[in-house]
């Protein structure tokens, strides 16, 4: 969505582009994701006319349940903090120690902001977007992208606007949770054995059967580790778990 959000501001004559990520957990993932999000936003840029933007990211530190105990609160946003500085993220959305407890107050926002500039300054040499896991990773997204922007196009017989009007009723696109009435809520991901984040209904997103098997193997191998089936019960506990101090939502 990010990168059909910058071409259609394009379009309008925007010049200065940030596309934005929120951040998973699964660090390689994570790191992949806006590797894969600026290179593929400026190849579509430039596929389409727009060479001349400048493309910049964000990276938005976990958006889900916190734990309400602040101490464990402020590990979660420094991970979030060092998975932006490795990933070499334009900018950063901060959250508080005070996510689980409703409106955070000024002091929460601050201790937050000193918390995330405090890892984004101690690992500011240190750069993981060319590691081979890293590498992996950002062509499996990559290669998912390309096969559902190829679709959207298609569908508006090249007008990239009508395009996802016709995907959204379509299916073709689909985010996981979105409240819309306009969105299918047919996709369902759950974490693999690692933390990372894999399709386990892809409702109707036009994906190749090599990438649909790659995500399904990957969670049967959760699934084999636990003991358990790939279900919605794994979606369910991985909802839950950053709350409760853990990545994956693991069969208890």
């Amino acid at each position: 969505m990010a990168i059909i959000e910058a071409l259609l501001a394009a379009t309008q004559g925007v010049k200065d582009l940030t596309v934005g990520y929120g951040q998973c957990g699964n660090l390689i993932q994570d790191v992949a994701a806006i590797r894969a999000l600026k290179k593929q936003t400026n190849e579509y840029l430039a596929k389409y006319g727009f060479g001349d933007a400048k493309v910049t990211t964000v990276f938005h530190q976990w958006m889900g349940g916190f734990p309400q105990d602040e101490a464990k609160a402020f590990g979660v946003i420094s991970w979030g903090s060092a998975a932006a500085a490795l990933a070499k993220a334009t900018k950063v959305i901060v959250k508080t120690p005070h996510e689980a407890m409703g409106v955070p107050t000024m002091e929460a926002n601050a201790a937050g902001l000193r918390a995330t500039k405090q890892v984004i300054s101690m690992l500011r040499d240190q750069d993981f977007t060319n590691i081979p896991a890293v590498v992996a990773e950002a062509e499996i997204i990559e290669a998912e992208v390309n096969q559902i922007l190829d679709k959207v196009f298609e569908l508006g017989n090249g007008d990239l606007a009508q395009g996802v009007i016709a995907a959204f009723e379509s299916g073709v696109l689909d985010i996981p949770f979105a409240p819309s009435k306009y969105n299918a809520g047919k996709v369902m991901p759950a974490r693999d054995n690692n933390g990372a984040v894999r399709i386990m209904d892809s409702g109707n997103l036009p994906l190749s059967q090599d990438i649909l098997n790659f995500h399904r193997e990957k969670l049967e191998e959760r699934a084999k580790s636990e003991n358990r089936t790939v279900s919605f019960q794994m979606v369910i506990d991985d909802v839950y778990a950053i709350s409760k101090g853990f990545l994956v939502g693991r069969k208890q």
